[in-house]
């Protein structure tokens, strides 16, 4: 683990996937701010978010393809610098127009970043992918924890305009992006030790279609459950239980932050024990945890809300190498596929539990509930995946088996 933490290409990604998502979870509390001075109906806002949902999702596959074919040097830090454009310039949209313009086009950045930055933090961990990917996500996750904390003190400060403050955390990296992204040495081999195509289908798990379809299916249900607890914690606190709003705004930013914390833990122990086990044992935790969020009332909502997101966040990073282990000639359209694809149907999955918690369907207690059914299918799911190749502990990197034998 620590020569991943001196990792100065992984390092670069995971910085720069922080200041990407940052922008993503900064983007409501901006549309807060933007909706009175250019009087937008809450359709229309979100409409905006959807837009930038939209266009960071259904392009990733594509700039997968670009990242795979020409290399993608410079295409995460292009990414970075678009995102962090367009975002901060939300704040001086002249009209509804620009606004949805500005939001496709952060979200093409999103989208130009993602597929080369998870395919390139995962090369760089050379045998530990699990434990470099989740890194490379708790950048992600933190920053889309702390977006909307730093959006709401700098547009309170600086009003409509503070969206400026998202741009110069972003364009800060960009130089780092460039410089440090190709030079650990730990992502490059020697020419002449390349891996061939023949040993790179030989060490690739074999997928047949069964373990292909439960893939997916259980990509779209991690999704939604994360994605429709996270969206609808602090309208069940205000309105069912109730909470204050600052109350279940500290609940939601608990959760969001173990969430963080969970995907390091996950790919590290997926490394040492298989990205399978860590899965079926995080979802199986996943479940009542799930339940017991939206039926546990008083203190105890704060500790079972920490413990639900981390075990969700433990699950994604072999979730996401096991999605590139799909594809093992191009990673990064494995990458766009997989972020692209969850993204998606996490926003389906959450209007469709909008959809059921209507009063005069489901209503929102009972909607959120069955939410729990998910992560126990997911874990059903996961005996059809690949097994495990090994759970033996993780290999030296490879400075260190050259020493060795020189000694």
């Amino acid at each position: 683990m620590r020569a991943l933490l001196r990792n100065r290409s992984l390092l670069s990604y995971a910085l720069a996937h922080f200041s990407v998502d940052l922008c993503a979870g900064a983007l409501p509390v901006i549309m807060v701010y933007l909706a009175r001075p250019l009087n937008l109906t809450i359709a229309q806002t979100g409409f905006v978010i959807g837009a930038y949902a939209i266009s960071s999702s259904l392009t990733q596959p594509l700039f997968g393809y670009l990242s795979d074919r020409t290399g993608g040097r410079y295409q995460s830090a292009l990414g970075l610098a678009c995102i962090a454009l367009f975002q901060g310039a939300l704040g001086f949209a002249p009209n509804y127009a620009a606004l949805v313009a500005m939001a496709c086009l952060a979200g093409c950045g999103s989208a130009a970043f993602h597929p080369h930055g998870a395919s390139g933090a995962s090369r760089s961990g050379g045998e530990r992918k699990a434990a470099a990917m989740s890194i490379f996500m708790l950048g992600g996750n933190s920053g889309y924890a702390i977006g909307p904390v730093i959006a709401a003190t700098s547009m309170a400060a600086l009003g409509v305009h503070g969206s400026a403050v998202i741009s110069l955390i972003g364009l800060v990296l960009v130089p780092l992006v460039l410089g440090a992204q190709n030079r650990s040495p730990i992502t490059h081999e020697p020419a002449g030790q390349r891996a061939s195509p023949a040993s790179i289908s030989a060490s690739a798990r074999p997928f047949g279609l069964l373990a292909i379809v439960a893939l997916m299916a259980i990509m779209f249900m991690r999704a939604w459950v994360q994605s429709a607890t996270t969206a609808y914690i602090p309208v069940y606190f205000t309105q069912v239980v109730p909470f204050s709003v600052e109350e279940a705004s500290r609940i939601s930013s608990a959760n969001l932050f173990a969430l963080a914390a969970g995907g390091l833990a996950g790919g590290v122990l997926a490394d040492r024990f298989g990205g399978r086990r860590v899965m079926i044992a995080s979802w199986l935790i996943y479940a009542p945890m799930t339940l017991a969020l939206f039926i546990v009332s008083g203190p105890a909502v704060y500790p079972i809300a920490m413990l639900a997101g981390f075990v969700a966040g433990a699950s994604w990073p072999p979730l996401i190498v096991m999605a590139q282990e799909l594809f093992p000639k191009n990673a990064g359209v494995a990458s766009g596929i997989a972020l692209g694809f969850a993204f998606a149907m996490g926003g389906i999955g959450t209007a469709i539990t909008g959809s059921l918690a209507e009063p005069d369907r489901l209503g929102l207690t009972a909607s959120l509930i069955m939410l729990a059914a998910l992560p126990l299918m997911s874990a059903l799911m996961a005996l059809a995946l690949p097994p495990d190749r090994r759970a033996a502990p993780y290999p030296a990197p490879a400075t260190e088996r050259q020493t060795a034998t020189a000694k």
